[in-house]
């Protein structure tokens, strides 16, 4: 099947790529002698008017044949003025960048077959707002819902987190409704800077929301204390407190700071095994607790009542084995106090600050947990940088601190999407632009030696790609095709002579000069061209043999 899939990729991205050639040449009446679906004998053909239509063995690429391209075609008098050199220069620039072109565009009709098939998204309704972040700085509040930026309408969480991570650094005037009430803030996101897989620094604003609310799931550092004797443990899922229906954590806490030493009939749900290998769900054993709080006495007096519950946010929940927080001594149940010097008031900051300095130029870091029924302890790490090979035999590079907490959370009702076609096209353009501008610079960064040339692949890459994706499913398939047009788009593109773009750099020239380049010239750009070509070719293929042949 893997030569089936790969015929498939590469029958339907060339046939797109020569149809843009093939239609604009008929536009401006170029005559079209061929249009071959891959090269080398002919495997299957027909004519059709005066054009031969034929799928070649070698299925590698394509071509559309048109009269005028070679300089020794013979060209009869009925076909004055139809030969390709003897069209303007406009005409010839359109036919030849149409190729490129169609693969460009090409994704915009995949990707709209998947944003079609959305029916609902995720309302602008904070669900957390992070303390000492702008956000919570500027008031707002879990339940707000932002109705505009700057004037712009937002409705959905994808809008606002767009408009707020494409603004570092700028004060933003944010609407806001709050029980049934509009009120404005100017608020100003933090930059923040990431390593991007591509090999550059991205900057990018946050403001310290998000659209999920951690559950009223708790955990246990002190085997002492109120709550552990009651028998509840990390993770447990509190539905009630004294009758009283619990969903949120800030619920509970409200309820736990207002306690005066009643005893706390607690209802809750203990996660128990997986249900199914095939999906990432764990049933919930409900159960009943009576929680006795202890009063906090200070200088003779009490100060409040303590209970031994924590929030689970803070709680780690499996630590990889010999990752930097393994080593400094962290395990499965630690309770993290503090980071960085500061206390911890969320575990997304965590992991925020680790992937800001992934690079370690600040020297690492500091953490302070307390293990359960221990002593509170600090250790010093810096991030490991691990490498692995993905699904696609690809080398990934991951940046690891190893200590990870699960956190049952929940967001606002997603909402239906209006307009579906318009956000449909909307957002398949966007994605494409977007692609298009990451391979962009993807191959400039490439050019600057920051991206390794291992990761040059030929048909081999190609066919194993093709293979993986479509044994993932169609939507893979499909988006994976998308990719890879616009790879290819780009490749064509570049001002390399016999590519696409290396005639529109020759057409470049006589634009300037007024008249052609010398047919010698020419010749001699083109003998260049293909040395590349070819050169890049065996590259491609040895790292395609090194990495699929010679490699487990």
């Amino acid at each position: 099947m893997i030569v089936v899939y790969f015929i498939l990729l590469v029958g339907v991205l060339i046939f797109v790529h020569e149809l843009g050639h093939f239609l604009f040449a008929k536009l401006f009446d170029v005559k079209v002698l061929k249009f071959s679906l891959g090269f080398g004998p002919k495997a299957t053909g027909f004519h059709r008017g005066e054009t031969e239509y034929c799928v070649g063995w070698l299925p590698l690429g394509g071509f559309v044949k048109m009269l005028g391209e070679d300089p020794n075609d013979e060209i009869r008098r009925e076909d004055q003025g139809r030969a390709f050199h003897q069209k303007p220069l406009w005409q010839r620039y359109i036919v030849v960048f149409a190729g490129p072109a169609f693969n460009l565009i090409f994704p915009i009709f995949i990707y709209v077959v998947f944003f079609a098939a959305h029916t609902t998204l995720l309302p602008a309704v904070i669900g957390k707002s992070f303390r000492g972040q702008p956000a919570a700085e500027a008031g707002l509040l879990p339940g707000d819902t932002i109705v505009e930026i700057n004037g712009k309408k937002v409705r959905y969480w994808e809008d606002l987190k767009r408009q707020i991570s494409g603004h570092p650094s700028e004060s933003l005037k944010f609407r806001i409704e709050r029980d049934g009430k509009t009120f404005e803030r100017f608020i100003t996101p933090r930059e923040h800077v990431r390593q991007h897989p591509l090999g550059y620094k991205e900057r990018y604003g946050l403001v310290g929301i998000s659209p999920y609310f951690e559950l009223a799931q708790i955990g246990i550092s002190d085997p002492r204390s109120p709550a552990a004797r009651a028998r509840l443990q990390t993770g447990d899922l509190i539905t009630s407190v004294n009758g009283h229906p619990v969903e949120r954590w800030a619920d509970l806490a409200k309820r736990l700071r207002r306690n005066r030493g009643q005893a706390l009939n607690v209802s809750y749900l203990r996660p128990g095994g997986t249900v199914s290998g095939f999906f990432d769900l764990h049933l919930l054993a409900p159960a009943v607790a009576v929680v006795d709080p202890t009063p906090t006495i200070v200088a003779g007096s009490i100060k409040g009542y303590q209970t031994g519950i924590h929030s689970a946010e803070f709680f780690v929940q499996h630590v990889e084995r010999d990752s930097p927080a393994w080593t400094i001594g962290m395990r499965s149940g630690d309770r993290v106090v503090a980071f960085n010097g500061k206390p911890v008031t969320h575990w997304e900051l965590i992991e925020l600050e680790l992937r800001s300095r992934r690079s370690q130029k600040g020297g690492g870091h500091t953490i302070r947990w307390i293990p359960f029924g221990g002593t509170e302890t600090s250790g010093k790490f810096k991030l490991a940088r691990k490498t692995f090979t993905d699904e696609y035999k690809q080398e990934q590079v991951r940046y690891v601190f190893g200590a990870h907490n699960r956190l049952l959370t929940k967001s606002a009702d997603p909402i239906p999407i209006e307009g579906r076609i318009g956000y449909a096209i909307s957002e398949s353009v966007r994605k494409t632009g977007e692609i298009v501008g990451v391979m962009t610079v993807a191959f400039v960064q490439l050019f600057r030696g920051a991206i390794s040339s291992d990761t040059i692949g030929g048909p081999v890459m190609l066919a194993y790609t093709a293979h993986v994706a479509a044994k993932k499913g169609w939507d893979h398939f499909l988006w994976m095709m998308a990719v890879i047009s616009i790879n290819l788009g780009i490749i064509n593109l570049l001002p390399i002579p016999i590519l696409d773009g290396g005639h529109i750099m020759f057409f470049t020239f006589e634009a300037i000069k007024r008249r052609p380049l010398s047919l010698r010239a020419r010749e001699i750009a083109s003998y260049i061209g293909l040395f590349l070509l070819i050169s890049l070719m065996v590259f491609a293929l040895k790292n395609d043999l090194v990495r699929y042949l010679f490699t487990k």
